[in-house]
C-alpha cells in the first residue's frame, strides 16, 4: 500500500470525524542544526502551529533556508568546529521537505510562549531523500497552489494550510521519486546534493528490475 493509499484508507475509517486538514510546519536552521552540524528532527515534539489544527492532521515539514547563514555565522551561532561548518555550508541542507508528521493534539493556545499556538506531532515517515522546493515548484500540477507560488511565506502565521489537492500530489511524489520532476536551475543549490539524488533513484531502480 503507497502512502496516498493510507491516507485515504485512514480518512475513510475516520469519515464520521471532523475533515482533516493538511499543514506545512517551519523548521529554521536553529530546529535541525547543532554544534556537531545538521541534526535530524525529533520523532516527538512540541511544536508551533495555528488555532485550526487538529489532533490527527498531517503535516509536511519545511526546512527553511540557511543561505543567509555564512561559514562564519555557522561557527559562532551554533558553536560547529571549522570543518563541520565548512561541510554544513556545503551539504545545502534546507530548502527542503525532510518528514512527515502527524498532529497528536489539537492545537492548545500558549501564553508566555514565542508563539500563540502549540500541539503535540510525532513523526510518520522520513522523506528520503527530501524533496526540494525546487521540485515542487517544478511540478505542473502544484501551479494552483498559491502558497506555493508566495514561496510558502505563512505571513504572520505558525503554519500554512495545504490544499487537499496539493497535499495528494506531494505525497505522490515521496511515494516514486521517480515521478518527481527535474528541478530548475538554482544559482544556491547545491550539485553534489543533486548528484547523490541520481544515484538513489538509479539504485531504486535497480532494485526494482532486480525484484521483477
Amino acid at each position: 500500500m503507497g502512502l496516498l493509499d493510507f491516507f485515504v484508507s485512514r480518512r475513510t475509517a475516520e469519515s464520521g470525524e471532523k475533515a482533516r486538514r493538511y499543514w506545512l510546519f517551519y523548521a529554521g536552521p536553529e530546529n535541525y542544526l547543532c554544534d556537531r552540524g545538521i541534526s535530524e528532527l525529533p520523532q516527538e515534539n512540541y511544536w508551533s502551529c495555528e488555532s485550526e489544527t487538529r489532533e490527527g492532521d498531517l503535516i509536511l515539514v519545511y526546512r527553511k533556508s540557511m543561505d543567509q547563514l555564512s561559514v562564519d555565522k555557522l561557527i559562532e551561532e551554533f558553536g560547529m568546529p571549522h570543518d563541520v561548518a565548512s561541510d554544513v555550508k556545503r551539504s545545502g541542507v534546507g530548502k527542503d521537505f525532510p518528514v512527515l508528521w502527524e498532529a497528536t493534539s489539537n492545537a492548545e493556545r500558549k501564553v508566555l510562549w514565542h508563539w500563540p499556538y502549540g500541539c503535540q506531532t510525532k513523526e510518520l515517515r522520513r522523506i528520503t531523500p527530501p524533496i526540494l522546493l525546487s521540485e515542487l515548484k517544478a511540478e505542473p500540477r502544484l501551479r494552483k497552489w498559491e502558497g506555493l507560488r508566495w514561496n510558502l511565506q505563512a505571513q504572520g502565521h505558525s503554519a500554512l494550510e495545504i490544499p487537499e489537492s496539493a497535499w495528494n500530489v506531494i505525497i505522490e511524489m515521496i511515494d516514486n521519486p521517480t515521478l518527481r520532476p527535474p528541478h530548475t536551475s538554482d544559482k544556491t543549490s547545491n550539485p553534489n546534493r543533486h548528484v547523490q539524488r541520481t544515484r538513489n533513484v538509479i539504485l531504486l531502480l535497480s532494485m526494482v528490475i532486480e525484484g521483477s
